[in-house]
């Protein structure tokens, strides 16, 4: 069963969403305080999708500390800003926090409904990695090390089994999202790519939305990998042309 977890103070709006996602078929937990969403979490553990409203009027806490409570203790979970803001400083606050995707007020049911999906589809796949890994044991050892790809003049190393990428060996905190985003560069190493082409290759849907998604999770991801995410080594901007890998 599909389970997720709405965290929105407008009652008209959570009723929508609520509304229409119990008629996609998703098992629904809905609160409309910050607090009270991180508890049903801790109490419904199998819950593996979020969408969080950003500004909770009567709550204590905001959506972005609820995000960053969410993640660590689930990395894997898929989670969606909701928001009226725009401005790029909080969209990235919503992407540093763990954040998977990003969603502009007044939220369009299509949008919403194609984005969560697409969220629940990875995380499918994550799953069905893990429960194989569990049935084939005696084998684990051994497929893991198949499914590790170092990348030639890079310090980097990713395990595509369990979705896990290492510079210089050492786990990098990434999200669904980052590893992505980072395994499609280092596949495509010294050339130009647009950022409608990024936007496909990690969403994998088409995007009916804010493209400065790309934007800001990849300044995001720099903050993870580079030495100093001001002075990038290996994510360079290409002005007019998008974003380049660069090997050393």
């Amino acid at each position: 069963m599909k389970k997720i977890l709405i965290l929105e103070d407008e009652t008209s709006i959570r009723e929508f969403i609520v509304y229409n996602f119990k008629k996609a078929g998703y098992e629904i937990f809905e609160t409309a305080y910050g607090r009270e969403a991180i508890e049903i979490f801790n109490q419904n553990t199998d819950i593996n999708l979020a969408i969080l409203d950003v500004t909770l009027a009567d709550s204590d806490i905001d959506g972005f500390e609820v995000c960053r409570k969410l993640r660590e203790k689930n990395r894997q979970m898929g989670i969606l800003m909701v928001s009226a803001k725009d401005l790029d400083d909080d969209i990235l606050s919503g992407f540093i926090s763990g954040a998977d995707d990003y969603i502009k007020k007044p939220v369009s049911l299509k949008v919403l409904l194609a984005k969560v999906d697409a969220l629940y589809r990875r995380i499918s796949q994550n799953e069905n990695i893990y429960t194989s890994d569990q049935r084939n044991d005696s084998s684990s050892e051994q497929n893991i090390t198949l499914s590790m790809k170092k990348f030639a003049n890079t310090p980097f190393t990713i395990d595509e089994k369990r979705q896990i990428a290492m510079k210089n060996d050492q786990i990098l905190d990434l999200t669904p999202n980052e590893y992505l985003l980072l395994k499609f560069f280092l596949e495509h190493p010294d050339i130009p790519l647009m950022r409608e082409e990024i936007l496909q290759a990690v969403w994998g849907y088409d995007f009916n939305g804010d493209g400065d998604i790309v934007n800001v999770n990849i300044r995001r991801l720099r903050i993870k990998i580079e030495d100093d995410a001001s002075k990038p080594v290996f994510i360079k901007t290409e002005w007019g042309q998008g974003y380049r890998w660069k090997t050393q």
